[in-house]
């Protein structure tokens, strides 16, 4: 597995969009929650800034800022480190002179959960140093009460990232994967649930898509109290913790799945 993943930093760690990506999660990461200070008030139920950066909810609200830049950037450097091995003609060449297939998509899939892992340990980071400046009274079970976040945390970044590793295969085409990685997302999967699975069959089986799944592990935190009124009603807006976790792995599997197929039966 270490031989795997040198030989994959070997090639990624030269490719511009691989140190911008990781660069702009590195910054925006922590700044943007921190542009919280500058807000002054906020509407009800929120009332202030400081439940921004306090223990236990800024895991809630980092977490949030993560699910955003994990979609954009490490969605799409997980489609670019594998359209640019068709591009250069690397996969080609990394086969030829002695990796297998299994081996050449296990060091893509090696790579982009250590990316998953790396992420997640930043946001754990930047979330125990921002929580303790900005927490009065730090109380240890205070401290980790939001725990669970940190595996949602990383079962996101994977989501997003075994989404694009499967488009890369599947499409080899930089421009046309990246949009339909776009276009999925934030359209085709929308109207599928909306649009067609509500209209025929008002189940909340309507919730169990897999990017829904994925942004049902950290969701926008203040609508979940929304959630929470509208269950009594038996209408839920997001999935359970427990449900969207377990969908996310099963997806994450068949996307990688899907890819490892695709590599078995590609013409070199």
């Amino acid at each position: 597995m270490l031989y795997l993943l040198k030989l994959e930093w070997l090639k990624l760690n030269k490719l511009l969009s691989f140190r911008l990506f990781t660069l702009f999660y590195f910054v925006l990461l922590p700044a943007i929650l921190l542009t919280g200070k500058r807000i002054p008030e906020l509407p009800p139920p929120l009332m202030t800034n400081e439940v921004f950066f306090i223990f236990p909810t800024v895991w809630e609200y980092l977490g949030y800022v993560g699910n955003w830049l994990c979609f954009f950037f490490f969605g799409f450097l997980s489609i670019i480190i594998i359209t640019t091995e068709y591009s250069y003609r690397t996969m080609r060449q990394n086969i030829i002179t002695g990796l297998s297939r299994r081996q050449y998509f296990l060091g893509k899939v090696y790579f982009i959960v250590a990316i998953s892992l790396v992420a997640t340990l930043y946001y754990v980071l930047c979330a125990l140093i921002i929580g303790s400046f900005s927490t009065s009274s730090i109380y240890w079970h205070k401290v980790w009460q939001n725990v669970d976040y940190i595996p949602r945390y990383f079962l996101m970044c994977l989501g997003y990232m075994s989404l694009g590793l499967m488009l890369g295969f599947l499409v080899k085409r930089t421009g046309v994967a990246l949009f339909l990685y776009l276009a999925y997302i934030m359209f085709i999967e929308l109207i599928l649930r909306w649009g067609v699975h509500l209209q025929l069959i008002k189940h909340r089986s309507m919730h169990f898509y897999p990017m829904n799944a994925v942004e049902d592990l950290i969701p926008m935190p203040f609508t979940q109290m929304a959630d929470q009124f509208l269950s009594q009603y038996g209408f839920d807006l997001f999935l359970s913790p427990m449900e969207a976790s377990l969908t996310v792995i099963v997806y994450s599997l068949i996307f990688i799945g899907l890819a490892y197929f695709v590599v078995e039966r590609a013409d070199l």
